[in-house]
């Protein structure tokens, strides 16, 4: 496992110390959980789409009373889903792949709800499908969730979605004919993202209600942001560097371990985290401040997925691992937009944005990360 340089202001007797992920317990429970789901994030990933007719007259009240239905078949969504092929291939910088087919309708009763959908769509599906994507063809209630995913139940050998139950979700709402075939494809990226075992995060330490959706940095909150911003835009926002590590996309290489038990004074040149993997450098660094925790401090670049951002901006979210799932992770926002010249100080530890810089498209910044007295408070 390659190591990252943990750089310390020498105190007494103290000098420079190495520390890797493989010395951060809460980084090698990421690892673990990810294990434990064997390969899902990595290689071509067979999804089986599936279209659940609801009846006119169903009782699940989470469908809108109306008559209208989304008349779309499963083989006509697996071509809308060609960009969602795209997206997950640009973020993980090839690594990882999904491959839509479609597969066979399935029909549940008046008396019976969405979940009775996606159990249908499991039990049917093929041994080499390892997750179903179940588009009812009725809308959600407007005060109704859109959907859901999951990773289902870990496995590291003949991991079929039958076996594992890996799924989504989604109501018709994104498929209707009013969409004149130009579907948003947020969400569905979004649950995708959860089948992939990523959590939400949130501006709130309650983590709870809708403030799990009010980060516009994460697909995985406000995964809505980029076209509420710009109405052409169909994908969500990228996602955190945290999630990215998770999957393996980011590897060891590309992140600095820093141990706040040990006072700091280092300066870091980071990436854009949507820079090629080609360029050597640092794309986000992890500050241990507990057994289960760390801040991640990353530069988010506003183009592409993340064109609805105002600026180039440096971010740093505290990250909790808790529970046998990554869904399971606390992620939650602590500064979402520092500039050039800003900094953040909390509880002894200093965040300072000395530069933000652009050329030639890549994009860098240079922050010095430092102990403080722990009455300072600026952030």
């Amino acid at each position: 496992m390659l190591l990252a340089l943990l750089f310390v202001a020498p105190a007494c007797g103290e000098s420079s110390l190495s520390l890797g992920a493989a010395d951060v317990a809460a980084l090698l429970k990421i690892h673990n959980i990810a294990d434990s789901y064997g390969e899902m994030t990595l290689g071509v990933d067979p999804w089986e789409v599936v279209v659940c007719h609801i009846p006119i007259f169903t009782s699940d009240e989470i469908f809108e009373p109306t008559l209208e239905r989304m008349t779309l078949s499963s083989a006509e969504i697996v071509k809308r889903f060609t960009p969602v092929v795209s997206y997950f291939k640009r973020h993980s910088y090839g690594r990882y792949q999904p491959v839509f087919s479609a597969g066979q309708d399935v029909t549940i009763s008046d008396t019976e709800t969405s979940d009775d959908c996606v159990e249908r769509a499991l039990d049917q599906s093929g041994p080499e499908v390892r997750g179903v994507i179940v588009v009812a063809d009725a809308e959600h209630g407007a005060d109704e969730f859109g959907g859901w995913g999951t990773p289902g139940v870990g496995c590291t050998v003949s991991c079929s979605a039958r076996k594992t139950r890996r799924s989504v979700y989604a109501g018709g709402g994104d498929f209707m004919d009013y969409w004149n075939g130009d579907s948003p494809l947020d969400l569905v990226e979004h649950e995708i993202g959860h089948a992939l075992d990523w959590p939400h995060s949130t501006t709130s330490a309650s983590n709870s209600g809708q403030e799990l959706y009010d980060n516009a940095l994460d697909l995985m909150s406000d995964s809505s942001a980029p076209r509420m911003l710009i109405s052409t835009k169909r994908h969500g926002p990228g996602t955190l560097a945290i999630n990215l590590y998770a999957a393996r996309w980011f590897d060891d290489e590309h992140l600095q371990i820093l141990d706040r038990s040990r006072r700091v004074n280092t300066k870091v040149q980071l990436l854009a985290t949507d820079t090629d993997l080609s360029i050597m450098g640092t794309r986000f660094v992890v500050i241990v401040d507990g057994v289960n925790s760390f801040l991640t401090v990353e530069l988010i670049a506003a183009r592409g997925d993340n064109a609805h951002l105002k600026f180039d901006a440096v971010a740093i979210h505290r990250i909790t691992v808790a529970g046998t799932s990554g869904v399971d992770r606390q992620q939650i926002v602590i500064d979402g937009d520092m500039q050039d010249g800003d900094e953040w100080t909390k509880d002894g530890l200093n965040v300072d944005v000395l530069s933000i810089t652009s050329v030639d498209g890549q994009i860098e910044a240079e922050i010095n990360i430092r102990s403080v007295e722990r009455n300072s408070v600026i952030g």
